[in-house]
């Protein structure tokens, strides 16, 4: 079964031009396992549309980094994201600058 799981938005920068990305977190689960999946997209000068895709997260810190690593690797600097909770917007939280490396390091030794 397939159900919305929570709401959050992030803000980034490439090219000097700021984006915020509106991202809805599905919830799958089967045989007593829940995985988390993502999507969404935006444009930039130079494509027409680029797609973000995050399959098969196991929690939802993974999933925010594998979306960060995703950002930084197609050129965008991550700054900050807030989540969506009982309808309103929570503050925005800042997005440490060593958050991707240091999960590209930790994939790259696994």
């Amino acid at each position: 079964m397939i159900k919305e799981f929570n709401r959050f938005q992030l803000e980034a920068t490439k090219l000097g031009r700021s984006v915020v990305f509106q991202v809805t977190v599905f919830e799958k689960t089967e045989r007593n396992r829940t995985r988390l999946f993502a999507e969404t997209q935006c444009s930039d000068p130079l494509h027409f549309i680029i797609q973000f895709i995050i399959r098969e997260a196991p929690t939802f810190e993974d999933l925010i980094d594998k979306f960060v690593q995703q950002l930084t690797h197609r050129g965008f600097v991550p700054i900050r994201y807030r989540m969506r909770d009982s309808g309103k917007w929570q503050d925005w939280m800042p997005i440490d600058a060593s958050f991707a490396s240091a999960s590209s390091l930790r994939e790259s030794t696994a």
